[in-house]
C-alpha cells in the first residue's frame, strides 16, 4: 500500500495558504498535516508533532523571520524533510542559495496550479522511488540529482509535443514506471488504479494509449465465469517473462 505524504504549509497569508492546502489535499497520496502562519508556529509544530511531515511548502517571506533564516534552520534541524519553496522572491541569489541548501523545488508566486501540481507529481515519483531502493545504479543516482526524470523541468518538450491531448507526461511516466517494476503478471485497469491511487478511467486512458503506441499489450483473461477481463502488460516485462 502506498504511503501518504504528509505536508506542512508555512504561509502567513491565510488565503494563499488555503489555496495551497486545497491543491495538496485534492492530489492523491498527499495530506496537509498542518498550516503554520509564522516561523515560530512552524518550529513549534515540528518540534512537538508525533511524526514529521515528508514535505514542507515554504514561503520565504515570513514576518517573524529574516530572509532565508527559517529555510536554513529547517534544512539543518529537520534535514530529512524535503522543502518546496513557494515565494515571490525571483532574484538569482535567493534562488541559488535555496538550491545550494537543498530545496527540492522553487516556485515563484503567484503560483500556477498546474506548476504546483507538476511539482507534487514529481515529488511523489521521487519519494516512492527512493523508498523502494537500497542500492542504486548510476542512472538512478542521476535521477535523484535532477539529471533525469525527477526534475520538474526535465521532461523533454519535443516528446511532450507529440503526446495527444489528455495525456500528461508525468502521469504517463508514473504508470509506465509501475508497469516496468517487478510485476510480471498482466493487470486490469482496476488493479493498477488501486495500486497507484488513481481513478480507473485515468488508468484505462493511459494504458490504452500505451497499447496504441505499441508499448503495452492488452490481453483477455476469460477466467471461469462472467465477461473476460482486459489486462495490461508492458512489452518489456512480457519479453522478460518469455526468456
Amino acid at each position: 500500500m502506498k504511503k501518504t505524504i504528509d505536508v506542512l504549509i508555512i504561509e502567513d497569508d491565510f488565503w494563499i495558504a488555503g489555496i495551497h492546502e486545497e491543491i495538496v489535499d485534492s492530489f492523491t497520496g498527499f495530506n496537509v498535516s498542518s498550516v503554520a502562519k509564522s516561523g515560530t508556529e512552524a518550529l513549534h509544530y515540528l518540534n512537538n508533532c508525533k511524526k514529521l511531515p515528508q514535505m514542507i511548502l515554504l514561503d520565504i517571506y515570513i514576518p517573524d523571520t529574516e530572509g532565508l533564516n527559517l529555510f536554513k534552520t529547517l534544512r539543518s534541524t529537520f534535514s530529512e524533510v524535503d522543502i518546496i519553496v513557494i515565494t515571490a522572491a525571483d532574484d538569482k541569489t535567493t534562488i541559488l542559495n535555496t538550491r545550494q541548501y537543498g530545496a527540492f523545488d522553487y516556485i515563484i508566486k503567484p503560483v500556477d496550479k498546474s506548476r504546483l501540481t507538476t511539482s507534487l507529481k514529481t515529488y511523489k515519483q521521487y519519494y516512492e522511488f527512493i523508498h523502494s531502493k537500497q542500492n542504486l545504479t548510476q542512472a538512478e543516482v542521476d535521477k535523484i540529482f535532477h539529471f533525469g526524470s525527477f526534475s520538474p523541468g526535465s521532461v523533454n518538450n519535443n516528446q511532450n509535443n507529440h503526446l495527444p491531448k489528455g495525456i500528461d507526461p508525468l502521469t504517463l511516466q508514473e504508470i509506465t514506471s509501475f508497469l516496468t517494476s517487478d510485476i510480471y503478471e498482466p493487470m486490469t485497469a482496476t488493479e493498477i488504479s488501486k495500486a497507484l491511487g488513481m481513478s480507473r478511467s485515468t488508468v484505462r486512458r493511459y494504458t490504452e494509449y500505451l497499447v496504441s503506441v505499441n508499448k503495452a499489450e492488452a490481453v483477455l483473461n476469460y477466467g471461469n465465469v462472467g465477461r473476460p477481463l482486459r489486462q495490461y502488460i508492458y512489452h518489456e516485462q512480457n519479453e522478460q517473462n518469455e526468456t
